[in-house]
């Protein structure tokens, strides 16, 4: 039976990949904590901004057509 053999190249190669996969996940980590600090930070929108949001919500509707596809509807 022959004898396998790993070239340097190829642990080079895996190695290289272990790495950037780690220091991919470390970023992607240190960039969610510091979303989750800056949404921390953010001000709550005021309560006429949320009426308004809402009241916008109900009065806003989407019909589908066979003629023209969707409609967007505000019934004010």
């Amino acid at each position: 039976m022959p004898m396998i053999k790993n070239s340097t190249l190829i642990y080079f190669v895996n190695n290289f990949q272990v790495d950037l996969e780690s220091t991919i996940f470390e970023s992607i980590q240190k960039e969610e904590e510091s979303s989750l600090t800056k949404m921390e930070n953010t001000p709550l929108p005021s309560e006429t901004t949320i009426k308004s949001i809402l009241n916008f919500a109900r009065s806003y509707d989407v019909l589908e057509t066979k003629e023209t596809g969707y409609v967007e509807m505000n019934l004010n």
